[in-house]
């Protein structure tokens, strides 16, 4: 048994081993390369935010340094102090607003300040801004630890506290302390800023790194600072359960930045330090070991679905490219099957512009040439018996109504005073006359003469066949409407056999036109694809020819009208394409016709 394999099956045994087997090959090479680039790119990532974070903190601290030296070296404390020493009131007043607002205008300047104050050498709070504003009256801070620490440090020394809980704040928070000493070098008091920690602590839970990542920071001893999971100092680096998390700690304290994997309740995890260097302190981002598995799982995962995927859109792509190209093919197929039967009165509608419109358009064009030269060899055919039938009964016919024809004359000259007789005689005489005409048609077609080609004025020929008819005209009350190029160059053509054909269009239209009517004649020069050719028109506002009737009327024997012969116009096709020229007829029902000859002027035939 012999298979047929359709085109949408040869494309896709084709396509998919074309497209596919590359893919899962690149996508298998590539999930076994990129397992190292997933963890290498987390880790990057890791350090990333974790070196990030760490500057953002540490420039907290910095700041406040350097926000500590400013307000110890203020002219205005100096002057403050100055004051107060000489029991200036109105002046240290005046100097306490200036500090007042200095303190107000750092702590908008940023968020991670509480409150600013200044300390006397006694202790008591000379000099209290909170976010709120100024506070009074003055507290006595004498017995607190940044106090106590900050008066024994050397001028340009600062204190940081560790954490502490705050009841005026509701949080954790940081005592940045400096000592104030005088032009003289003689100690005045402490200038304190309160950072405030739990803005830190928003910083550093921030961090988000895979599902089950977190931060935390551990201070220079070692100890957790903030942890997701524990208070301030509930760790300290003796405290730590596994020895790989001790290792990591003491890293850490090194004061580097790094990645490094350790243990922590029996889950395999990988971190990413970097240090807080202001504080001494370090922070870490761990991410558990899983989470790189889940990567390169999801990686394999998304290879499989997109080779999958590819599988499918392949196939899609292929029906869709195979519909796209096979439906021009198989309606060509159709046409060609209808064809063969005989069916040439069709086209197939061309819906692309490439190859196969262009076959298409190709079929169509040889469909229409067909159907034309099917009608040529019908008509052909049709003249031929036409010509062997006049030739063989033309003489057999002439003979017997010429016999009639004198009997009648001669019948009409014995009894010219019976009007019956004179009347049947007369009716038979007209049907022997139109019996005649039929007959000099047939001899016409059968004895038809190549015409005699010689230069003529086709104006004088249009106006010769309509004195001809004008009597004709006259009866009917049909009028003729010239309008006839004046410049018309002489054409080549037998005058005789043109003014026949002319006849033949003229009596159509005015069989056609109602009394009163008109039939225009109009004749001038034309050119189309570089050929010249002269032009006639004979047009009429008459009953016009029905779509069904229309390709048949050059059909020898097809007439519309009761006494027609239906020869007019094949009679006249015959004699314009003699001349090298071409005859068409327009029209529609009750808006008229319009007969068209084209006749050459150079010799090369018109079209």
């Amino acid at each position: 048994m012999r298979f047929r394999f359709s085109i949408f099956v040869k494309l896709v045994l084709f396509i998919i081993p074309l497209v596919c087997i590359p893919i899962a090959v690149v996508g298998y090479l590539s999930v076994q390369a990129s397992v190292e680039r997933v963890n290498r790119l987390v880790r990057q990532e890791q350090m990333a935010q974790v070196q990030a974070t760490a500057e953002r903190i540490d420039a907290v601290f910095y700041n406040g340094r350097m926000d500590l030296e400013t307000l110890a070296r203020s002219p205005v404390l100096a002057e403050f102090y100055l004051a107060r020493l000489f029991r200036l009131e109105a002046e240290a007043g005046f100097n306490r607003e200036n500090l007042e607002k200095l303190f107000a205008d750092i702590l908008a300047r940023t968020p991670y300040y509480h409150r600013i104050r200044f300390l006397d050498r006694q202790g008591r709070e000379r000099i209290h801004v909170s976010r709120e504003g100024p506070v009074g009256p003055s507290a006595d801070r004498s017995g607190d630890v940044f106090f106590l620490e900050a008066r024994g440090l050397g001028p340009e020394e600062v204190f940081f506290s560790g954490l502490v809980r705050s009841e005026d704040h509701g949080g954790y928070v940081v005592y940045a302390a400096r000592p104030f000493f005088t032009g003289w070098r003689e100690y005045a008091g402490v200038v304190v800023i309160d950072v405030d920690f739990e803005k830190i602590i928003e910083i550093i839970r921030a961090i988000q790194v895979g599902e089950g990542g977190y931060s935390f920071l551990i201070d220079q001893e070692g100890r957790t600072l903030v942890h997701p999971r524990y208070d301030p100092y509930a760790f300290g680096i003796g405290d730590y359960p596994d020895a790989s998390l001790r290792d990591m700690v003491r890293s850490m304290l090194s004061g580097g930045s790094g990645w490094q994997t350790y243990t922590f309740q029996e889950e395999e995890k990988v971190a990413g330090f970097a240090p807080v260097r202001s504080m001494g302190w370090s922070l870490a981002v761990t991410v558990p070991i899983r989470e790189f598995a889940r990567e390169s799982h999801d990686l394999q995962s998304r290879v499989l679905n997109l080779v999958l995927m590819t599988v499918l859109v392949t196939l899609a792509g292929v029906f869709a490219l195979s519909y796209h190209l096979l439906r021009p093919v198989r309606r060509l197929v159709a046409a060609t099957n209808r064809a063969a039967g005989g069916d040439l009165n069709q086209e197939i509608p061309i819906s692309s512009h490439d190859e196969l419109g262009d076959l298409t358009r190709s079929f169509n064009r040889m469909l229409t040439d067909l159907a034309r030269i099917q009608q040529e060899l019908v008509r052909s055919e049709k003249l031929i018996a036409l010509g062997r039938l006049s030739a063989g009964v033309a003489h057999e016919i002439r003979n017997p109504l010429n016999a009639m024809k004198g009997a009648m004359v001669h019948l009409r000259q014995k009894r010219p005073d019976e009007p019956l007789i004179q009347e049947i005689a007369g009716l038979v005489t007209e049907e022997i006359d139109r019996l005649d005409r039929l007959v000099a048609e047939f001899l016409y077609f059968s004895k038809q003469a190549p015409p005699r080609l010689s230069p003529t004025d086709l104006n004088l020929v249009i106006l010769g066949a309509q004195a001809l008819l004008i009597h004709q005209a006259s009866r009917k009350g049909v009028r003729f409407e010239n309008r006839l190029d004046e410049g018309l160059p002489p054409v080549p053509l037998d005058a005789h056999q043109m003014e026949q054909a002319l006849l033949n269009l003229a009596i159509n239209a005015m069989d056609a036109v109602p009394p009163g009517g008109e039939v225009r004649f109009t004749s001038g020069v034309k050119e189309e694809g570089g050929a010249r050719f002269a032009a006639i028109e004979v047009v009429d506002k008459g009953v016009g020819i029905g779509p069904e009737d229309l390709p048949n009327v050059f059909d020898p024997f097809f007439t519309t009208k009761e006494e027609g012969t239906g020869l007019g116009l094949p009679l006249s096709l015959g004699i314009v394409e003699a001349h090298g020229g071409s005859l068409e007829i327009e029209s529609r029902p009750g808006e008229g016709t319009r007969a068209t000859i084209r006749l050459p002027l150079d010799g090369s035939p018109a079209g």
